[in-house]
């Protein structure tokens, strides 16, 4: 049995994917369970803490699929950059899942997480550009790949950060209003905000999850 770099690679790649699609199901699950109204505010808090412990597993995935990909891309020649540009890849790669990880673990310390969040926020905003950039600039044949399916898949990922960056913009103000449902202290006025907060969030999952289906769907048939 041949075991290569590009098998592992391949495998990985696959595995994020899996991750990131199926526990964004739970995420999208637990969400809609903490707002209901005939559960008790422990089980909203148990709630809450599954669904922000499954969530770091789409964030972890969607660096993983980032660095996994690009050095299958590169790898195999699809991608015309020089292979040291591996080594910088997988520093940002390996810095994302730590920045992650970090304010995951710091997540009750806002102060503490103040700084690595903003430049993780602008990390994902420039990622986004550069992203949709070179996919752009590759399908109109000026860019790093000569593969149209390849360069459409970029584009895909791209727009699956920039639904996350939506998710986190919707939800900017989730919290002031489910904190007091978490106290058993809130407004109707609050729960109905929160509600509505979740709701807004949901279209940019729903359109996270169809993009993935696109951007495997890409990979798995290279149409073109």
């Amino acid at each position: 049995m041949d075991i290569s770099f590009d098998t592992v690679m391949l495998i990985l790649h696959i595995l994020f994917f899996c991750y990131w699609l199926g526990t964004d199901v739970g995420v999208f699950y637990s969400a809609s369970q903490m707002l209901r109204a005939d559960i008790s505010t422990e089980s909203r808090l148990v709630c809450a803490k599954i669904m922000t412990f499954l969530d770091q597993a789409p964030r972890v995935s969607m660096a993983g699929i980032f660095t996994v990909g690009a050095t299958l891309g590169i790898m195999r020649g699809y991608i015309d950059v020089p292979k040291y540009w591996l080594i910088p890849i997988w520093v940002v790669g390996v810095l994302w899942v730590c920045s992650v990880l970090f304010l995951y673990i710091n997540e009750h310390h806002p102060e503490k997480i103040k700084t690595v969040k903003a430049i993780d926020f602008n990390f994902r905003l420039t990622m986004i550009a550069l992203l949709t950039v070179l996919s752009i600039a590759s399908l109109l044949g000026a860019g790093v790949t000569e593969k149209n399916w390849l360069a459409l898949k970029v584009l895909v990922f791209a727009g699956t950060m920039a639904c996350g960056v939506g998710v986190r913009v919707a939800m900017k103000d989730f919290g002031a209003n489910y904190g007091p449902m978490l106290k058993g202290t809130a407004t109707p006025e609050q729960v109905a905000r929160a509600q509505a907060i979740m709701v807004n969030a949901k279209y940019f999952v729903v359109s996270i999850w169809g993009l993935l289906v696109v951007a495997a769907a890409l990979g798995a048939w290279k149409p073109f």
